[in-house]
């Protein structure tokens, strides 16, 4: 398979999250979060087993791409159902173990990866993840519906019992209160009619929007332009050439590469959990300008590093 083909295999994952993510947002409105993350699980055990099966780069390419619409969906709908069960002092905290969850995940595949990568038990290692899918839908049963869907459909007695069981020995009446009166609000603001994106663009709204718009989309894409993803992409790829392993050497598992694409892994790790404990303390504004100087020092060490030849520069980067 050709750099050019492989890239397009692997990037069929994230063009499949943004396909899920598009109807991810009124699918959950619709089916709730909790079962909406519950069928959402179907994309995953599919994916899997299309991959698994592969015989042919297009039928693994399909697998990754019904794999990432689940990613797409699953990233959006478990970040709303996070902010909607947390208390306003604990959202910063609950919310960072979405990506830590993220980062388990990808590291813990890289440690299993290492012992599968050959063939043909590289199948082994896509089916692990349709097993993980069904073990969660199971899971799932257990958790509660998010309140605020509960009480946007009307289902208040529902809502307050949910409340009380994620707030334990606490009053949860006002909650509830400032629940419905945002709801009441939201059902008001309905019937007037809404701004065109192109409208919000122009800034010819009552308020102009564009400010906060264009900051949202900004640090959206600048995540993804960072580089960040595509480190840990390629990282094994990006390592053994900085390092020069032969063809004999990269086949005796494990090499220098994965060993450093793991501790890459470790760092991502500890970064989130850092995160997650400084986020309620000093901010979002000042974790965001922190990691992303963070981000910019360590890609402008990888180019300097690649171009000298130096491979600990590289992997320190």
């Amino acid at each position: 398979m050709s750099s050019t083909l492989w890239g397009l295999v692997v990037g069929l994952t994230p063009l499949g999250a943004w396909a899920g993510s598009m109807f991810s947002g009124i699918a959950a409105d619709k089916f709730g979060r909790k079962h909406m993350l519950m069928y959402n699980n179907a994309f995953f055990v599919s994916g899997a087993i299309i991959a698994s099966t592969s015989t042919s780069v297009a039928q693994l390419s399909v697998g990754r791409f019904v794999s990432g619409i689940g990613c797409g969906v699953a990233a959006n709908v478990v970040s709303t159902y996070c902010s909607e069960v947390s208390t306003i002092r604990s959202r910063g905290f609950l919310g960072g173990f979405q990506q830590l969850m993220i980062l388990v995940g990808v590291f813990l595949s890289q440690v299993v990866s290492i012992g599968l990568s050959k063939a043909p038990l590289w199948r082994v290692l896509f089916s692990i993840s349709a097993a993980i899918a069904i073990v969660q839908t199971l899971l799932l049963f257990f958790i509660p519906e998010s309140p605020k869907y509960l009480a946007s459909t009307n289902q208040i007695d529902k809502a307050e019992a949910v409340l009380v069981r994620l707030r334990k020995d606490m009053d949860t009446a006002l909650e509830l209160d400032d629940l419905l009166t945002v709801l009441e609000y939201s059902r008001q603001t309905d019937y007037v009619p809404q701004p065109t994106m192109w409208q919000v663009l122009a800034g010819k709204t009552e308020i102009d929007l564009r400010h906060l718009v264009f900051s949202v989309l900004f640090l959206m894409l600048s995540q993804q332009w960072a580089g960040g993803k595509g480190v840990m992409f390629y990282s094994t790829e990006i390592l053994s050439d900085s390092f020069h392993l032969s063809d004999e050497e990269i086949k005796h598992i494990p090499t220098i590469a994965q060993l450093l694409t793991l501790g890459i892994g470790a760092v991502g790790l500890f970064s989130v959990i850092l995160g997650m404990c400084i986020l309620d303390k000093v901010g979002r504004r000042t974790v965001l300008m922190v990691s992303s100087l963070a981000t910019a020092i360590s890609s402008a060490l990888i180019v300097i590093g690649s171009k000298v030849d130096i491979g600990p520069v590289v992997a320190a980067a």
